[in-house]
């Protein structure tokens, strides 16, 4: 079947519009043939100047993450009929969030450096511990799918948040932490979720789950993300705006049932900043948009709503204390 490629080009050497450009190639797909092998048969036989990375060939060494038909993907492990059939065309570009070097290949220095920030090693506790620690099943299970990652970048390439804060830690970093994070043997974890509630952290993540449904190994980012928060708020690291709001939404829960979301904003924000998002309310109003106080009584039932708030807390006790034992 003859297929054409249409491939966003990028010349760091040329100037003005010429730099990036879109060209298309016609080639013979067969059944079963990866986007890999069509740009490698277009490097071979159609163009040698195309610029790409690749090596395994396996999705084992994440070489040729890109974008395609607007999705970060493995070009190895993506087949050019499917995507034909789907998408009618085969468009390529380079990984988003990602400074362009030529063609589809980008710098990933960013990705390097937003990882070595999370410190990607176990650190050992401040005193040694006077027994060994045993590694259940249950243990390594916790940290089992962060361990799948293999530096693709579809994630962060992926990332709403990202693209518009160059300075979030992004999710590859993330889901690197929680491998730590969740082991049993890390000697720093409050650290770190100390570290990692700061501007441009954990709390940045818009929850779009953009990363954990692209990544090609079923690393689950965002999973990850949720357990650090969530590790966060049961050490009392609360004084940032993301922890504030999740605790004011329990809160709200516990007592009325439902989310009462002008208490919340002040709640999150504190009074002296909820003022200055007063225009902003404005606008919210004239669309018809702006939370109103509650004003009426908690929902029926709020004393079984409260029951399972109560017994979450039993179970999370309960796993806090067992996680303290193995320390």
């Amino acid at each position: 079947m003859r297929v054409k490629f249409k491939i966003r080009r990028h010349d760091p050497a040329a100037g003005g519009k010429r730099k990036s450009y879109v060209q298309a190639y016609d080639i013979e797909a067969a059944e079963g043939m990866s986007v890999l092998e069509g740009l490698l048969k277009i490097g071979d036989q159609l163009d040698p100047s195309l610029a790409f990375r690749k090596s395994c060939r396996s999705a084992i060494c994440g070489s040729c993450a890109m974008t395609i038909n607007g999705f970060s993907k493995l070009a190895c492990n993506t087949q050019i009929l499917p995507q034909i059939k789907k998408h009618g065309e085969i468009v390529i570009e380079p990984l988003k969030n990602h400074t362009v070097y030529k063609d589809l290949v980008v710098d990933f220095s960013s990705f390097w450096g937003k990882l070595n920030k999370v410190t990607p090693y176990l650190t050992p506790p401040e005193e040694s511990p006077t027994e060994e620690v045993r590694i259940t099943k249950e243990d390594a299970e916790a940290v089992d799918d962060s361990q799948k990652c293999i530096m693709c970048g579809c994630c962060n390439g992926s990332c709403n948040a990202l693209e518009i804060d160059d300075n979030y830690i992004a999710p590859a970093a993330l889901a690197k932490s929680w491998r730590f994070v969740g082991d049993v043997r890390e000697g720093n974890s409050t650290r770190r979720l100390d570290k990692l509630s700061t501007e441009h952290g954990m709390w940045t993540c818009v929850r779009c789950v953009h990363c954990t449904q692209y990544c090609p190994k079923g690393v689950k980012p965002l999973e990850a993300i949720e357990k650090l928060r969530d590790r966060a708020v049961e050490a009392g690291i609360t004084d940032n705006h993301g922890a504030k709001h999740v605790t004011s939404m329990l809160d709200s829960i516990k007592r009325v049932g439902i989310l009462d979301e002008a208490a919340m904003t002040f709640k999150t924000l504190g009074f002296v900043r909820s003022l200055g998002m007063i225009p902003f309310g404005f606008k919210m109003q004239m669309h018809g948009k702006m939370p109103r106080p509650l004003l009426f009584p908690a929902i029926d039932g709020i004393d079984e709503v409260r029951k399972i708030c109560k017994e979450r807390e039993k179970e999370k006790a309960k796993e806090r204390l067992k996680r303290e034992k193995k320390k």
